[in-house]
Formats: C-alpha cells, structure tokens, sequence
C-alpha cells in the first residue's frame, strides 16, 4: 500500500489510481443499475473517514458489492461498535458531485486488515469520538457541487433562521440532531434514466410511452424498465422548531431503509404496509447533516434545507458529544 489521506484526493487527478484508508461510517444497499449498453450492474457506496479530517465515497461496483461490500454492510448494521476499517488498494478517482473513489478490476479491498496503519487509524478516530470532536472535524469531499470548506457544525432548527444560514452567497453544512414529524407521501419518487454514459448515470426524468417502455428525451432512447429515484419532502423538528428539507436518492435510503423503486412498488401493491413503513419512521432522533443554500426559483429567492446524510442517533456517542461540549463550554467560561 501507498496510503494518501483523504484530504489529498481534493487536488488528485481525476482517474488517478490512488490507495487509501479509511473508517467506514455508513455503508448504502446494493442498487441494480442498467448501463448504457444495457446489461445491469450493482453499486454500493461506503463513506470512509480518516485522521485528516475528511470523508470521501466510496463506490463498489459489480463482483465486490457481493463480496467487500456485503461484509460491510452486515458490519455496519450489526451495531456491535466496533470500528469497521476499509483499506482500498487502486482505487480510481472520479469527480462526480465532488471527489470520489471507485472501485476497477485491479482494486483490492481489505476489511479490518492487520497492519499498522489500520491501528492506528482506529486509535485516532476513537480518540476523536471520545473527545466529542467528530462534528466538528467531519468533511465530505464527494458532496454535491464538489468539496467545502465550512466545517459541518452542530445546529439547532431554530439558527438555521436566527442565524441567515446559506444566505452569505455560499452554502452552509451543518449537523441537526432531530425526528421525522411528516413525509409527504403523494409524491416521493420520480421514474429516472437508468442508463450510463462515461460512468456517470443519467438520472434524468423519463416518460412512459403507449407501448409500455420508458424514453429518455437526453439519451435518446427508450428502454423497458426505469429507475425510481427519491425526491423526498419531509418535515424534521427539535425542541427549537421545525423546517423542511429535501432528501434525494442515497439519502432517501438511509431514511426509508427501502430503494425509492421498492417503496414505489410497496405503495402500488400493498397501501397498509406502505403507511406502516412511514409511520414507523416518524419521531425516531437521527442525525441529519444537511446543505443550507439560498436558491432561486421563479424569481422568489428562499433557503433550501437539503439531507446530505440521516444517520441512526448512537446514543452512547452522543453522550461523549455532550460530554465534549460541556468541557469546551466549562473552559470558555473560566
């Protein structure tokens, strides 16, 4: 291995092939995409974290969600917390919505490997979570628009307007420790190109024709199955107050648990089941760590909220967050 931080894959070139290490933070469900030339593959994301303070995607592809990556999700949903470490040898670099690593026929993935810089890895990010520190030193380069440099920083509902978040001209990435008080339900999804051109997937709108098939007006073409995609509108709250926020595809998952095709069908097949899913899932604390950015649409200008990641609120970390705070606080005082 000739490990690079995290950090550097900001200024590497795109299809450079590069080995990095990394904490694996989440890891997504495997999704069965169609290719330009229309034979399927499956994909699988994996956001690793490293000492430099940065977090990056990781794309599985093919063969490896099946292997690596379906060891990484049983891991990550084991909730045993134990720190899950990815070691990835010839990683390629894209640039796809910030920086990103996918994987190529020539790349090694090792789970939990015994080598030193492994050890040390999972010393330094413990310490971090142990000092309450991980909100604070928690940047994606793989974020949409490319990477940033505000540091995502815990927020109450209530600052985000109290404090003109997104409204300084750039975007804000904050951390809102929050539950689900409503997801609209009428419109969750839209029938998305499922089709590749140079490893980027379409994900345009497409429409069903007379004959069944689906056509997309950018690809030019028409196929017989589509891609559901999420557009999620949901309403979160905390003991400050309450906003809306968007959520689209990967993010959309980590809320529901299901695909956006999988929901789509539940809805359409078993009406008691599909409110059930939802009901489930209101006023359970998460972490959402969301892109505040003021936007214009029809010549109105508002702030949009929208979900970059929701993850499971872990209560004993959270404890050592508000152990962590407590102490910068206690010192700010004195």
């Amino acid at each position: 291995f000739d490990f690079i931080p995290i950090i550097e894959l900001e200024n590497t070139k795109v299809n450079a092939i590069v080995d990095v290490i990394g904490v694996v933070l989440n890891v997504s469900p495997v999704n069965t995409i169609l290719q330009k030339n229309g034979m399927e593959t499956q994909k699988q994301t994996a956001e690793l974290w490293d000492s430099s303070g940065r977090t990056v995607t990781m794309t599985l592809w093919g063969s490896f969600c099946g292997r690596e990556g379906k060891v990484l999700k049983e891991a990550c949903d084991s909730d045993t917390g134990k720190t899950l470490i990815l070691a990835v040898k010839s990683g390629r670099v894209s640039e796809f919505s910030g920086k990103s690593i996918g994987t190529i026929s020539t790349t090694q993935l090792l789970v939990n490997p015994d080598i030193p810089e492994a050890k040390r890895l999972k010393l330094s990010f413990e310490s971090t979570i142990d000092n309450g520190d991980m909100a604070l030193t928690h940047q994606s380069l793989s974020q949409e628009g490319g990477s940033h440099t505000s540091p995502e920083i815990r927020k109450s509902i209530s600052q985000i307007k109290g404090e003109g978040l997104g409204r300084s001209g750039r975007a804000d990435w904050i951390v809102v420790k929050a539950t689900i008080s409503f997801i609209k339900t009428d419109k969750f999804c839209y029938p998305a190109c499922p089709l590749h051109t140079g490893g980027k997937q379409c994900n345009r709108k497409v429409v069903k024709q007379s004959d069944g098939t689906w056509h997309c007006d950018h690809c030019v073409q028409s196929m017989a199955e589509c891609e559901h995609r999420y557009l999620l509108s949901l309403q979160i709250e905390d003991h400050t107050g309450v906003t809306w926020v968007t959520a689209f595809q990967e993010a959309g998952e980590e809320i529901i648990g299901l695909s956006a095709t999988e929901l789509y069908f539940l809805k359409e097949e078993d009406d008691i089941q599909f409110n059930n899913t939802i009901r489930r899932l209101l006023f359970t604390p998460k972490l959402f760590k969301l892109k505040v950015r003021e936007e214009t649409y029809n010549n109105e200008i508002s702030v949009k909220c929208t979900v970059i990641k929701a993850q499971k609120l872990v209560f004993e970390e959270e404890m050592k967050v508000l152990v962590g705070t407590i102490g910068r606080l206690s010192k700010e005082h004195y």
